[in-house]
């Protein structure tokens, strides 16, 4: 059962949680079809394939792939799709096996030398970031897969990631990791967040990593300090390593759309690159890596 994302139903000290539903999957093939509208870009921009960009994707997997949990990522290929018009960022899947194994999140370092990439998040597992087989089992929950419908990617930043899809006068707003509806009513809402979450990292592809923890994953509903509990006063990263190799269990809680949507995700971990920038890990429907700075500007971490 996917609980990655609770609904606030009440916004005063959070005492009442409604659990989003979860996906229906028993209605889903082994191997379901992508939806065509999902693969038109709703831009001009296409897949690149220009030898920088190939280069940058290549290297980084090489540099992860050396991670544990990432060794898949040795034998994967890899497809890019544009994460929209304005952005200048693409979601690299990866498959092995022919299975996906993982996900990354690129973007011109500046827009106006598209041969300067950096890496604004990571991530991998079975249900990576935008995938089409989670947005297919979405669209089948809703009873959408076989009306005529259109499915945008919308990306701001990590944990601010959403498949925008119309059908008729409906519009629905669906996390791209997990596949959950959101609450949303309005696009408004999406370039709310667009405005106030600038998502940021100065990953390059000659970067690598030079230091890393993986930690059990467990399950932030088995107790729930983070409902009313105190969060941890952790003003560096270096503060953070040193209470994840003390402490193993800390949950990251995010309150997204005007604290509309709230996320809590088991810490798992960190990764740290040579350039000195840190990437913490969190377990949502595989392990993501988003950049430190922006976890502690979404979210606080509770013991």
């Amino acid at each position: 059962m996917k609980r990655s994302i609770v609904w606030l139903s009440c916004l005063f000290l959070w005492t009442s949680l409604l659990v989003a539903r979860p996906l229906n999957t028993a209605a889903v093939p082994d191997n379901p079809p992508i939806p065509v509208q999902a693969l038109v870009p709703s831009s001009t921009d296409l897949t690149v394939t220009t030898p920088t960009f190939m280069d940058a994707v290549n290297q980084w997997m090489k540099r992860i792939s050396n991670e544990q949990g990432f060794e898949t990522w040795k034998q994967a290929s890899w497809t890019s799709y544009p994460l929209g018009p304005g952005t200048h960022g693409w979601i690299i899947l990866l498959k092995a096996g022919g299975a996906e194994v993982g996900y990354m999140v690129i973007y011109a370092e500046d827009p106006k030398d598209p041969n300067k990439y950096r890496l604004a998040e990571y991530g991998r597992g079975s249900t990576p970031l935008f995938s089409l087989n989670t947005l297919y089992q979405s669209l089948v929950q809703l009873e959408l897969i076989h009306t005529s419908y259109k499915a945008e990617r919308w990306y701001s930043g990590p944990l601010y990631a959403v498949w925008k899809v119309t059908s008729g006068t409906e519009l629905y707003f669906i996390d791209a990791k997990s596949g959950e509806v959101l609450p949303l009513s309005s696009a408004k809402q999406l370039d709310a967040a667009l405005a106030e979450e600038p998502y940021s990292s100065s990953v390059l592809p000659k970067h690598s990593i030079t230091a890393s923890l993986q930690l059990g994953t467990f399950d932030p509903y088995d107790r729930l300090p983070w409902v009313k509990g105190t969060p941890v006063n952790v003003d560096t990263f270096d503060k953070l390593a040193t209470v994840l190799k003390e402490q193993s269990k800390l949950t990251y809680v995010a309150e997204l759309y005007d604290r509309s949507v709230t996320v809590p995700l088991a810490v798992t971990g960190y990764q740290q690159w040579s350039n000195e920038e840190a990437f913490l890990l969190l377990e949502q429907d595989g392990q993501r890596a988003i950049p430190y700075s922006v976890a502690t500007k979404q979210g606080k971490l509770f013991p």
